[in-house]
């Protein structure tokens, strides 16, 4: 019985590291963004990094379902990525507090900090009791299988989600002069026809998340700017669902300005999972980008040369 038992833990630890590696690939910009906070990459590394960690993830969820090298590589393995984790979810909570999302999981099983360290904890036990107890011995061709996983799991993330390197010029804070992409917007919201003709002209672009507190801030803020003068081209690029349409505008008041709403890959791709990010374009090439703090009315009409 304590035979099935290990093993059935040992698939479960298996298909835990897989789904874990999977969720994180779509999107995995803000995945990327967690080691540019920590210094440990930059713009055009972190993605790299952030797609050979989910090949880690894979290459193990895969030799553990194999029963693969168990005790000399795969356990031992799996035991350090999880020291590693959770040594940065501790970094994370004595910075920012038990509050977010760890990013475990990508963007769709949200766990704070303080959980996630709870359930990496509960994974260790179970890699203990799977090195203490799991039968030795392997199936006949395990070094086949263990070689074509090793090439599958270094390659998947880079053929599954490609390296956009152009996509490092909406992520970095200072890359400018660069072209909006506007056949991505195009291709991805549900509106049939922009409300605005974004490629001629001077723009003022706020990509918003309708459940952040800073979106709503910056909303508000730029209905204010609109109201007073209304000839400022504002355009809102808006990410959620749309029965949360009305509450967001019953509280910024920005149902004056054009929108559109894009979801999920497109909206994270151009802003790197950052919100709120305000491009300032002049046909079609972003020229400046602004924090939603530091975007003032005086600056906007000198720019606009009115």
């Amino acid at each position: 019985m304590k035979d099935v038992v290990v093993v059935i833990l040992r698939i479960v630890l298996g298909l835990f590291f897989l789904f874990s590696a999977i969720l994180k690939l779509y999107p995995i910009e803000p995945f990327e963004l967690n080691f540019i906070d920590l210094g440990i990459g930059n713009w055009y590394t972190a993605p790299f990094i952030a797609r050979f960690i989910v090949a880690f993830e894979l290459l193990l969820g895969l030799l553990l379902l194999l029963n693969s090298a168990l005790r000399s590589f795969t356990l031992k393995a799996t035991t350090a990525l999880l020291i590693l984790f959770t040594l940065y979810l501790i970094i994370q909570l004595i910075r920012e507090g038990n509050s977010g999302n760890c990013g475990c999981f990508g963007t769709y099983l949200q766990m704070t900090p303080g959980e996630s360290i709870i359930k990496n904890l509960m994974l260790l036990g179970i890699v203990f009791f799977i090195y203490r107890f799991h039968p030795v011995g392997s199936f006949r061709y395990a070094r086949y299988a263990t070689i074509l996983s090793v090439i599958f799991s270094l390659t998947a993330p880079f053929v599954l989600n490609p390296v956009d390197m152009m996509a490092a010029n909406h992520r970095e804070p200072e890359a400018t002069n660069f072209l909006f992409d506007l056949p991505l917007i195009q291709g991805n919201s549900d509106t049939v026809n922009l409300p605005a003709d974004l490629s001629k002209g001077k723009h003022i672009i706020a990509f918003l998340s309708m459940s952040c507190s800073h979106c709503k801030s910056l909303a508000f803020k730029m209905h204010v700017i609109e109201k007073r003068h209304p000839e400022i081209p504002f355009f809102l690029i808006l990410n959620g669902k749309e029965d949360r349409l009305q509450s967001f505008y019953g509280e910024t008041k920005a149902d004056n300005m054009p929108y559109i709403i894009l979801h999920g890959m497109p909206f994270a791709k151009i802003t790197g999972g950052v919100v709120p990010t305000v491009y300032w374009i002049d046909d079609g090439v972003v020229v400046k980008k602004s924090l939603y703090i530091s975007l003032e009315e005086t600056e906007i009409l000198k720019w606009l040369g009115s």
